[in-house]
């Protein structure tokens, strides 16, 4: 039951399957913040196609049609598309291709049970239309933020990947119109349904793959990250082992100072011992290391990173009100704040001199919160837990701890960028 001759049915139905089509694109990607140029596109998209579509059937029949869709129908659906999609194109024309041939299923399946079941023009783009509602809900409630988290942590080998549905896509056009439609066809039905089942195969042995390699990263992340917070112990060792030392010094100057003053009040010579401490004095003057809370861990982190800012030619503009008992522990407190700044620093040392600046503020009342902001240029792009997206590889660890830090304390985060700052709020 292929309705030939009822044009205004087919173009309806065509209309379903474009919109359909492109509801499930849109649910499993990420698409550019343009909300206005996007509407255009798309609209511009649906114009083309449904006007060609009638020219198409009008001049040159609906089979014609169907057999020439993959090239002037779908390969610019796939286009499109990644004008709007905030993804990499490996990563699209996978993603694009498995939805286009999830509807190419729909479609089949659909006619097919209509047909089966004495259907008529009514019913079948009804069932169509509840069919790819059903799918477009799935992928937004289930199948997006699992395909998200693992397309940001898998960055490579999705070309490989997308010859599976490029080639099953292919292989499903010919076996439904060649050599005549799938509806005239009788041994289709059973190739149709042995082909899904391989898909389905297929598919789960992709998914697989991918969790493997989304472990994989996340471990290696962890190990990274480990690698970081063990960086950031033995720095910290490397000062306390260097102020032990200072302090060794300082208490045997001290003992040569007493002992040559002692030796000169035995001689009665107290203008020589007014000298001799005088100089004595300045020999032995060190700057006052700096001191922004009691706890000497995170103290040590902010003097370090501050230190190094200033080295960098960062302002630093810090307003800064610590409890004596921090709200959670030290070390992990210390870490989070070391992090944050080392993002900060990296992120201003990118920019001029004259514009490099990084602001933070810290409360205890009422309740411990934080904010590191930073003079940054260029869009910021966050994902869909909120978290600024890097495709470098090592990059984003630190914005990974800090979030790991907040769950693991029931902490609220909040990464944002706006004109020309890239702002982190932490209230514990």
């Amino acid at each position: 039951m292929i309705f030939d001759n009822n044009t205004a049915y087919q173009i309806y139905r065509i209309l379903v399957s474009i919109f359909g089509t492109l509801g499930m694109v849109v649910s499993v990607s990420r698409i550019k913040e343009n909300k206005k140029k996007n509407l255009l596109i798309v609209i511009g998209y649906a114009v083309y196609s449904i006007a060609f579509s009638v020219l198409c059937i009008r001049f040159f029949g609906f089979m014609p049609f169907l057999r020439g869709a993959i090239f002037t129908v779908s390969i610019p659906g796939v286009i499109i598309t990644f004008l709007i999609a905030d993804e990499s194109l490996s990563r699209h024309i996978f993603c694009c291709l498995s939805q286009l041939l999830m509807s190419l299923y729909l479609i089949v399946s659909v006619t097919q049970l209509n047909t089966l079941f004495g259907g008529n023009s009514l019913t079948d783009p009804l069932l169509l239309l509840s069919a790819y509602l059903i799918v477009i809900l799935l992928d937004v409630f289930f199948l997006r933020n699992i395909f998200l988290n693992i397309a940001d942590t898998v960055t490579g080998g999705w070309w490989i990947l997308a010859l599976i549905p490029c080639s099953f896509f292919i292989f499903t056009i010919v076996l439904a119109l060649y050599p005549a439609h799938y509806t005239q066809n009788a041994s289709f039905s059973v190739l149709f349904a042995l082909s899904g089942a391989v898909l389905l195969i297929i598919y789960y042995a992709i998914f697989q793959y991918l969790r493997l390699q989304y472990r994989y990263r996340m471990e290696e992340q962890d190990r990274d990250l480990l690698r970081l917070q063990i960086g950031n112990i033995r720095s910290k060792a490397k000062d306390a082992e260097r102020r032990a030392r200072d302090v060794r010094d300082a208490r045997r100057n001290i003992r040569q100072i007493l002992s040559a003053v002692a030796g000169l009040a035995k001689d009665g010579n107290t203008e020589a011992i007014l000298d001799y401490i005088k100089e004595a004095s300045v020999r032995t003057d060190t700057p006052t290391p700096a001191r922004y809370c009691s706890d000497p861990i995170l103290n040590a982190t902010l003097a370090t990173y501050f230190a190094r800012a200033e080295r960098s030619g960062i302002a630093v503009e810090q307003r800064l009100s610590l409890p004596e008992t921090l709200p959670v522990d030290c070390a992990e407190l210390a870490i989070c704040f070391s992090n944050a700044l080392e993002n900060a620093i990296n992120a201003c040392e990118k920019l001029p001199e004259n514009q490099r600046k990084i602001v933070i503020r810290c409360v205890h009342k009422p309740r411990f919160m934080f904010e590191i902001k930073n003079s940054c240029r260029g869009r910021i792009s966050f994902g869909r837990n909120g978290l600024p997206q890097s495709r470098k590889p090592g990059h984003g660890i630190g914005a990974r701890s800090i979030v790991a830090f907040c769950e693991k304390h029931n902490a609220f985060y909040s990464f944002s960028a706006e004109d020309g700052w890239f702002k982190l709020v932490i209230t514990l």
